[in-house]
């Protein structure tokens, strides 16, 4: 039935089915792991969450007079324009 030829296609696919099956059980394994931890979300980091705070603590600041407010966000705007624009220019090379 079988001929010396196949055999090795024959191990190699048993090999392969086996590795695959051990790959699906551990991911299954750790998926029900991480379902019964739950997400415990930290403080975010990063260039994007520190102008998001400055951006609030300038909104929430009363010292600050309104007029400053408006040029500082016109500013920040002016900012986020430029980055954007480089990242496109960056995403086009």
């Amino acid at each position: 039935m079988f001929t010396m030829e196949n055999l090795d296609i024959i191990i190699l696919t048993t090999v392969v089915v086996v590795l695959f099956l051990v790959f699906i059980l551990a991911t299954i394994k750790e998926i029900n792991e991480d379902a019964k931890k739950g997400f415990k979300g930290g403080k975010e980091t990063g260039p994007r969450a520190d102008m998001m705070e400055f951006i609030g603590r300038l909104f929430s600041d009363e010292k600050i007079e309104p007029t400053r407010k408006k040029e500082l966000l016109n500013i920040i705007k002016e900012k986020m324009s430029d980055i954007e624009d480089e990242s496109n220019k960056k995403g086009s090379l």
